[in-house]
């Protein structure tokens, strides 16, 4: 018997069973929990509003965020951005308790769709701090973004090299994240990221706009981060 013959009979059949007026009914399949994809930063700071970000498929509105253990973590608002690539790029905005214990902890996101996977982030016991942060405003066809901040580290140090990790928005489109070496020497880290203007390669579609939005962290020897310190600045006309 051929296929299509088979696929007639079937349904034939299925009509019959049903009688008449009857309908097949077939089950919906439901949208899967959302999977997290990135997360900036990973660890929240004791006795600060911190902003958590977390990238995970569109189409998946997050009703809450829950944190174990939840005590010392207060989430004070939720906001999102849709990034137009299939993902959207929810912030919330959380208060950390100067007392909460550190240590590691895991959250969930609740969506419509239900509950995501647990991710992990850190509490730490110290945090090294830096601040006063500079752009040399680069010209929209150079290929690095020059920068450079403050940074001081009780009760660890930074070592020579220090990670040094970004985010960079510039208007409409997909920021740039991501993780570079840079240099300490005499309270001053110095680092160069990647200018998304002139990349070849990338996943989404870049930012256009000239007026940019840049949050900096660093990493000490120790594996962990600083605070976050942000500037503003313009791309010059080449």
């Amino acid at each position: 018997m051929h296929a299509r013959a088979r696929s007639f009979f079937t349904v034939a059949a299925i009509l019959l069973l049903l009688g008449p007026g009857g309908r097949a009914s077939f089950a919906q399949q439901q949208p899967a929990p959302p999977v997290i994809g990135s997360i900036f930063p990973t660890q929240l700071v004791r006795g600060e509003t911190n902003v958590l970000h977390v990238a995970i498929p569109r189409n998946n509105p997050v009703q809450s965020i829950e944190f174990m253990p939840a005590q010392g973590i207060t989430v004070a608002k939720t906001a999102v951005r849709d990034l137009n690539q299939g993902s959207a790029w929810w912030e919330f905005t959380i208060d950390v308790a100067k007392d909460a214990a550190p240590g590691p902890r895991m959250f969930v996101l609740v969506t419509q769709n239900g509950r995501s996977d647990p991710a992990s982030i850190n509490v730490p016991d110290h945090i090294p701090a830096v601040s006063r942060l500079t752009v040399t405003a680069p010209a929209t066809n150079q290929p690095m973004i020059d920068l450079q901040f403050t940074a001081a580290d009780q009760g660890g140090t930074f070592g020579e090299k220090p990670y040094v990790w970004f985010l960079l928005s510039c208007g409409a489109g997909q920021p740039e994240n991501g993780v570079i070496r840079g240099t300490f020497a005499n309270g001053m880290i110095k680092a160069s990221i990647p200018n998304p203007k002139t990349l070849k390669v990338r996943a989404g579609a870049p930012a256009s706009g000239p007026h940019c939005s840049l949050d900096v962290r660093a990493t000490d020897s120790s594996g962990v981060d600083s605070n976050t310190t942000t500037t503003m600045f313009d791309f010059k006309q080449s």
